[in-house]
């Protein structure tokens, strides 16, 4: 797979299923529509099939439970909404979220409506295998130097056609122990069981090299790309002035930086509900990426935020840096019928776009919170909407 070298300043997603502006007309309102009529508007405007609407319905089987767990006594629904609004390099999109908590949705939707378009991109396709080397030989270091090709052609027998082994790295990370990696293109896959094969494969080869025993074969969540959303927002100067105030207060101090990356995980969490994604190795992803962000941006903190707030030509500016490892093909993407349905809804993007809407949806997710906490505070939107629950 040939990937561009500018390719996270590019957005190659085409949406077949709304290629014009969405009716704004049918959407204008969606709020305070039916549950069925909201799924009618959902499925006439992307042109989903009975077979995904019905998903959408019902979620998933007892049947098809059985086939992805142990021991399964029931199936654990939780809502699926669809925020609105979004704009992402210059195409409509209707993005579909799974949450539990009052207000994501509506604080998702609201942020997308203050900005015109968010430019975004997800990050490049490499996955990294870890193989942990313990009590080499001397001269073991030079040795996987030499046989870099050996290990990279042993990788690529393992591995599918549609993934290749690209490159071996290693380093010394304490006495008799040697950390190796293989980065690993996975194309349209999250790529974890298929790079946890890989280092399990080649680790008789690994232990002839090195003279070492090989203990721990295995991927690691940490990306070594990041994906990003971008976007000026329509909001008061005062009040533009504060939300840079309160991105300050996460850049400086990690307590408050922790609930600021909650908010944006808030969003690209249900989104990756939504569409099948492992939300465990997202979630780590980007918080590992967050331990040295505060330093990055010049704050007073280790752990900082995964945002960047600021005021360009007089109007506020944001900016979401992270992980995304998700994939398209494997998993729950076919496996979980709504989660095939989503994506369907979301016309099918490659895995490189729909890390890009993830983006977008967090940055704008972290807008509403941060736009919340500079005015009437983040309980007023929020309660409203928990209170309608409880009656």
């Amino acid at each position: 797979m040939n990937i561009p070298h500018n390719y996270n300043v590019r957005f190659i997603w085409h949406n077949k299923a709304i290629n014009n502006r969405l009716k704004r007309t049918a959407l204008h309102g969606f709020y305070r529509r039916s549950v069925d009529d909201r799924l009618e508007i959902v499925t006439d405007m992307t042109k989903l099939g009975a077979e995904h609407e019905r998903a959408l319905r019902m979620g998933m089987d007892m049947d098809t439970a059985d086939s992805l767990v142990e021991n399964v006594v029931g199936v654990y629904a939780l809502p699926l909404g669809v925020a609105t609004n979004f704009r992402i390099n210059g195409k409509d999109v209707l993005v579909p979220m799974v949450t539990e908590e009052p207000s994501v949705i509506a604080a998702a939707s609201a942020g997308a409506k203050a900005t015109k378009d968010i430019k975004a991109a997800g990050p490049l396709p490499y996955v990294i295998g870890q193989i942990q080397v313990l009590n080499p030989t001397k001269g073991a270091m030079n040795m996987i130097k030499v046989r870099e090709q050996d290990i990279l052609d042993a990788a690529n027998n393992i591995l599918s056609k549609r993934m290749s082994a690209i490159k071996v790295t290693y380093a010394i990370l304490a006495d008799e122990m040697i950390k190796m990696e293989i980065v690993v293109d996975v194309g349209e896959a999250m790529g974890a069981n298929a790079v946890n094969t890989m280092c399990e494969g080649v680790a008789p080869l690994i232990q002839e090299i090195t003279g070492g025993r090989v203990l721990l074969r295995i991927l690691s969540n940490g990306a070594p790309h990041i994906g990003y959303a971008e976007a000026y927002f329509d909001v008061e100067r005062a009040v533009a002035e504060d939300i840079v105030n309160a991105y300050n207060f996460a850049l400086f101090d990690s307590s408050r930086a922790i609930t600021h990356n909650k908010g944006v995980m808030n969003g690209v969490t249900a989104v990756g509900l939504a569409t099948g994604q492992d939300t465990r190795a997202l979630e780590a992803g980007a918080h590992a990426y967050a331990a040295d962000k505060g330093i990055v941006q010049g704050g007073g903190s280790a752990y900082g935020p995964l945002s960047r707030w600021d005021i360009r030509k007089d109007i506020l500016w944001g900016r979401l840096s992270m992980p995304l490892q998700v994939g398209v093909i494997g998993g729950l993407t076919t496996r979980h019928p709504a989660a095939a349905a989503c994506l369907e809804l979301l016309g099918n993007p490659s895995k490189y776009d729909l890390a890009a809407i993830m983006a977008a949806v967090g940055l704008c997710q972290n807008f509403s919170a941060l736009r919340a906490l500079a005015t009437d505070g983040i309980q007023k939107g929020h309660m409203k909407l928990h209170r309608r629950r409880l009656e």
